[in-house]
């Protein structure tokens, strides 16, 4: 995802006021979309009509990569682009679900927000004639896919875009100088386990200078990075294995000056990323793109990727998807747009080309020349075939209209702990009650939203 990395951060972590926002996108329920009037044309060009595609940057960008070609197949649809910042882009998305008008006929929607979205009787459900997009179910990594869902299953209103396949990256040249091995492969096996990781953060450290990684906490942070913070019961679920290990070397590293504690975001962390100050970060895909373009353009042959440290599990980081308003007058001509976009091979990897959305359609990993070619900028390692290889694995989990809250609070609420010297326990229990505080009015919207739809008779 080749996103600035300020407006990635906003859509990471949404504030409270902005989940209850996207919550009443145009109710909750489950009923029938409306959409059984809309038929579709068997030739490309009868279909005639002028859409308006919103979301953000580099959305766009992508879009327009692989334009060429749907413009080939649909001559006489036109398509006009709204894009804005990410935040904006949702906060103008749910006032136009809400109010009925001003939406435009396709929209972009952040991973983030999509537990949001899922049950809106605003938007198209896609499962149904003419749509049939379950026909494309298989096609798409599993986690990506069933988050589209409503909470009964009724309805699908989101084709996943990207995904973001998480992984370890780190200099090779800090690497070699310390003696550390250099080979993603040996540096995984060095990195499985927790004491790997601290031997690696005391061999490339020079105090207040030279760091493993930007903050410990964002080590933790991954062991939730697919959003499964909750049960089909709203259990919150925050017990993971080796957690307590992980706390504890965040802990050691932090006590030790090993990590910068700075955000990965930060101006300090892009400079030190740039310079070999900060040695390594791990994190979803997409920030490949970032340290070509905008962070250490001139790093090539520095870097490389490897598995994630610590036995952490596959997992995700990031994503969008499209959905269509049920106000759209064009429900045909979007639908178009969206299927072409999502769900063929070549339109996906022109746009992963253009901007580094990792597709979540896998039939666009059979293209060897893409995914078998080694990456220069990390040294000839053939990054896409790891990434393919990670998205595959990523499971389906249960999604929640608090789950970003949550997330919010593991980054916030750790790094406080870690600066008043709290046990790996103390940091859970806080953890725990921070979650439960910060979520109590979402919980009881997702409890209405699963009462509305039958799940709920607790």
């Amino acid at each position: 995802m080749k996103k600035k990395a300020a407006k990635k951060a906003v859509s990471l972590v949404l504030t409270g006021a902005m989940a209850l926002s996207l919550a009443a996108c145009g109710g909750s329920g489950s009923g029938s979309s409306g959409s059984k009037d809309v038929t579709t044309s068997s030739n490309p060009e009868d279909i005639t009509a002028t859409i308006t595609v919103g979301g953000w940057p580099s959305g766009d960008d992508g879009f327009k990569a692989a334009l060429e070609g749907f413009n080939e197949k649909y001559p006489n649809i036109t398509v006009e682009f709204n894009f804005q910042d990410t935040t904006a882009h949702h906060q103008a998305l749910s006032t136009a679900l809400a109010a009925g008008s001003d939406a435009p006929d396709v929209a972009m929607v952040e991973g983030a927000y999509i537990a949001q979205y899922s049950n809106s009787t605003a938007l198209v459900n896609l499962k149904e004639e003419p749509y049939n997009a379950d026909q494309y179910k298989d096609d798409f990594v599993a986690l990506k896919w069933d988050q589209g869902y409503s909470a009964d299953g009724s309805k699908l209103v989101a084709i996943p875009w990207d995904v973001g396949p998480c992984t370890y990256f780190y200099r090779t040249d800090v690497f070699e100088e310390c003696g550390l091995p250099t080979d993603p492969d040996e540096v995984a096996k060095l990195m499985s386990t927790w004491d790997g990781v601290l031997q690696v953060a005391e061999a490339v450290n020079i105090p207040g200078e030279r760091w493993l990684v930007p903050n410990a906490t964002y080590f933790y942070q991954l062991m939730f990075c697919n959003r499964d913070y909750y049960d089909e019961d709203l259990n919150l679920k925050l017990d993971r294995e080796g957690d307590t290990d992980c706390l504890n070397a965040v802990i050691e590293m932090r006590e030790k000056g090993l990590d910068m504690n700075v955000d990965m975001w930060s101006t300090e962390a892009y400079a030190a990323y740039e310079a070999g100050t900060c040695v390594s970060v791990a994190t979803g895909g997409w920030f490949g793109g970032f340290l070509k373009t905008d962070i250490d353009p001139n790093g090539s042959g520095h870097w490389a990727v490897a598995e994630l440290p610590g036995g952490i599990q596959d997992c995700n980081w990031g994503g969008s998807y499209l959905v269509i308003p049920e106000q759209s007058e064009n429900k045909e001509a979007a639908w178009a747009f969206v299927e072409y976009m999502m769900c063929d091979a070549t339109a996906q990897n022109q746009m992963l080309e253009a901007v580094d959305y990792f597709p979540a359609y896998t039939p666009a990993y059979d293209d060897a020349a893409i995914y078998e070619a080694g990456d220069d900028y990390f040294g000839g390692e053939k990054t896409k075939a790891l990434w393919a290889s990670i998205a595959e694995n990523l499971e389906p989990v249960y999604s929640t209209m608090m789950d970003v809250t949550a997330e919010g609070c593991i980054y916030t609420t750790i790094n406080q702990c870690l600066s008043e010297g709290k046990s790996a326990e103390e940091m859970k229990t806080q953890l725990e009650k921070d979650i439960s505080d910060a979520t109590a009015e979402l919980k009881n919207q997702q409890i209405q939203v699963l009462k509305d739809a039958g799940l709920w008779d607790k």
